[in-house]
């Protein structure tokens, strides 16, 4: 007879190969299950009663970024493991944009530092094109050395289509890295047509998290392509993907979150939170959660998680409730998890803030009334391109109201000016909103209906060294620090959620739009996103990949 460490007994065990909970008893030795059901070959120095409760594995994320959330990776983990998520694969491009390889060995200890298990996804494009201007820039030959580092997933987020399309050499070295290294590489497809998604999944792309609905998912799976279904604060896709998922392709699927936002994760759920939409628009609650476990593992390579079963890792957490999911103890690894003492997240790139902005800076002259808009889609990242007429003042400059607001885009790191541009569709009837949080090179960008309170949003941004800020009409700031790289928050969970509520109730008070603003606008600086966005070099139109005048014919 074998000893082992644990036996979990009275639990109804999700089997993610049947899909059905059973009655099964769990030996656990070490970090690895060894058996699942009723033997005399072992035996245990603990049991744990799970007096009739449901034993599921750790939910997995396919794709996220830490710094979307504001908290610091040790944070993030405490929270995750509250909503039954013990595994994430995680992009730091965000911080790697401020702060380049230093940006990513950081995120690597600190994920070093808590029981959760992080995946370091090596971030492919810093910078993401060469239409913005960043703080780093991380190459093939940068990023190679961090394969050696057991936390390292693969390589992220694939989104310079152009660059793999016309062999860029750079590109296919970063690729052919990850590949000899025996990891997957993420693809983010935006925007692309069946046949140019072919030509990512011709140099090695195995997933894409940019389906939007249940066509375009079929495109990646008729590929061959693991569709990572997308669930964020602004980007929720899952609904219109879910008709895609059926029992034949099931395993080409799993859950992601991508963007979401502390305030989001901590009062809605995570994987949890897709698992839930998943459910409540059909699909059965067994097979949601094979999703979001073994078919999230198998989406990038791990052999050994996501399943209560002999060889796996012992990740899990048990519930009393199907419905809501609500984890009354999670173990990772074999080691039962504490809530009570979150770990203090280590400092870094403080304060990066190299950047002025004046009154001139913002002047926005017009040939005509006639211009070119970015026109906001509440709950989308992509935005339409349109034509409008707008208002001017007898000077015949841009005049923002409440239909039409200014907003910029500033480069943060060595101060080499900015970009302004028209948006509609921000809600903005007073005050202006600004943050240095914005995909994916995390310039300063400001929206306003006054270019004094923009000023004003600018002056404080810079003092605090990078975050969140709300102006209100009499120039009153609420603010969100954000002491790591301008992105990240060292503070608390609990003081991120009060701050990030502050700005919230602020921004109600100046807007009328049910959809979160900062979300929204730090994808306005995203020219990999179609169709028209703003970066610190100005109008960037998706379609012709390439700057524009604002002055419409």
């Amino acid at each position: 007879m074998t000893t082992v460490d644990l036996k979990i007994i009275n639990g109804q065990v999700l089997n993610v190969f049947l899909q059905t909970f059973e009655p099964e008893t769990l030996w656990i030795a070490q970090d690895r299950i060894v058996f699942r059901g009723d033997t005399t070959a072992y035996e245990a120095l603990t049991t744990y009663d799970a007096a009739g409760q449901f034993i599921i594995p750790g939910l997995i994320d396919t794709h996220m970024h830490v710094e979307s959330t504001t908290f610091a990776p040790t944070t993030l983990a405490t929270v995750l493991l509250q909503h039954g998520v013990t595994r994430a694969f995680i992009d730091p491009h965000e911080i790697a944009n401020v702060a380049g390889a230093a940006a990513v060995q950081y995120m690597l200890d600190e994920a070093k530092r808590t029981p959760f298990n992080y995946h370091v996804m090596l971030p492919s494009s810093v910078p993401a094109t060469a239409f913005e201007r960043t703080g780093a820039k991380l190459t093939a030959s940068d990023l190679r050395p961090f394969y050696a580092d057991a936390v390292v997933g693969g390589l992220a987020e694939v989104m310079d289509y152009p660059a793999v399309v016309n062999h860029d050499a750079d590109m296919q070295q970063k690729i052919a890295d990850a590949l000899a290294a025996h990891k997957p590489v993420d693809g983010h497809g935006a925007g692309l047509t069946a046949t140019q998604l072919a030509d990512y999944r011709a140099v090695g792309i195995s997933t894409d998290h940019e389906a939007t609905d249940a066509a375009s998912a079929l495109d990646r799976v008729n590929l061959g392509m693991h569709v990572l279904v997308r669930e964020g604060t602004v980007e929720q896709d899952e609904v219109a993907i879910l008709p895609a998922i059926t029992a034949t392709n099931q395993q080409r699927f799993s859950f992601a979150t991508d963007d979401k936002t502390s305030v989001d994760i901590v009062e809605n759920g995570s994987i949890d939170h897709s698992v839930r939409v998943a459910v409540a628009h059909g699909m059965p609650l067994t097979q949601a959660l094979t999703l979001a476990t073994l078919y999230a593992a198998q989406a990038h390579q791990l052999m050994d998680v996501g399943a209560l079963a002999a060889g796996y890792q012992a990740d899990l957490f048990l519930t009393t409730d199907l419905t809501t999911l609500s984890p009354q103890a999670v173990m990772v690894g074999g080691a039962w998890q504490s809530f009570d003492d979150p770990i203090t997240p280590n400092r870094f790139a403080e304060n990066l803030m190299t950047v002025t902005l004046q009154a001139s800076d913002l002047a926005l002259p017009l040939d005509t009334g006639r211009a070119h808009v970015i026109d906001v889609k509440p709950g989308h990242i992509d935005t339409t391109h349109a034509i409008l007429e707008v208002p001017r003042d007898a000077h015949g400059r841009f005049v923002a109201n409440a239909e039409f607001a200014k907003i910029t885009v500033a480069e943060r790191y060595h101060d080499l000016g900015n970009g302004v541009g028209i948006i509609r569709g921000l809600g903005l009837r007073h005050g202006a909103v600004g943050t240095t949080f914005s995909n994916d090179s995390h310039n300063m960008v400001i929206a306003g209906v006054t270019d004094d309170l923009m000023l004003r949003a600018a002056e404080e941004l810079i003092a605090m060294g990078g975050g969140m800020v709300v102006v209100s009409d009499d120039g009153t700031v609420t603010s969100l620090p954000l002491d790591i790289g301008g992105v990240m928050s060292s503070a608390s969970a609990k003081t991120i959620v009060t701050q990030t509520k502050a700005l919230h109730t602020c921004l109600a008070a100046i807007s009328d739009v049910s959809f979160d603003i900062f979300q929204t606008l730090s994808f306005m600086a995203l020219p990999v996103i179609p169709s028209l966005k703003i970066t610190d070099q100005g109008l960037f139109d998706f379609e012709k990949w390439d700057f524009i005048d604002i002055n419409a014919d």
